[in-house]
C-alpha cells in the first residue's frame, strides 16, 4: 500500500494565471485529474484506490517542510491491495471486483 500527497505551489499557479479568479479552480481541477489517473492505474492493476481532502493540512505541510501560503497540500491518494472480503461499501457498479450475491 502507498499514500501519495498531492501538493501544489500556489505562487506558481497564481503567477501562471496572473491573479485570474479561476487560478484556484485550475489547481483543484489538476488535482482531480491526477487522482483520477491514479484510480485508473490502480484499477488496471486490480488494486483498490481512494482520494480524500479530509486531511490535516497544517500537520502534513509541516512534515513535508512546505512554505506556508506558498505551497500546500490539496489531497491524499492511496493505492493498495483489495481485501479478500468486502466489509465496507466500495464503488463497483459493474460487479466486477465484488460479485453481486442475491
Amino acid at each position: 500500500p502507498v499514500q501519495l500527497i498531492l501538493v501544489c505551489r500556489f505562487e506558481r499557479m497564481f503567477w501562471k494565471y496572473r491573479g485570474h479568479a479561476k487560478a484556484y479552480r485550475a489547481l483543484t481541477l489538476d488535482a482531480g485529474h491526477v487522482s483520477q489517473a491514479i484510480y485508473s492505474a490502480a484499477t488496471a492493476q486490480g488494486l483498490g484506490a481512494f482520494v480524500t481532502a479530509a486531511i490535516n493540512e497544517a500537520e502534513a505541510e509541516r512534515a513535508l517542510g512546505l512554505q506556508p501560503m506558498a505551497e500546500g497540500v490539496l489531497a491524499v491518494c492511496g493505492v493498495g491491495w483489495r481485501a479478500a472480503e468486502r466489509v465496507t461499501a466500495e464503488l463497483d457498479p459493474l460487479g466486477q471486483v465484488w460479485p453481486v450475491t442475491r
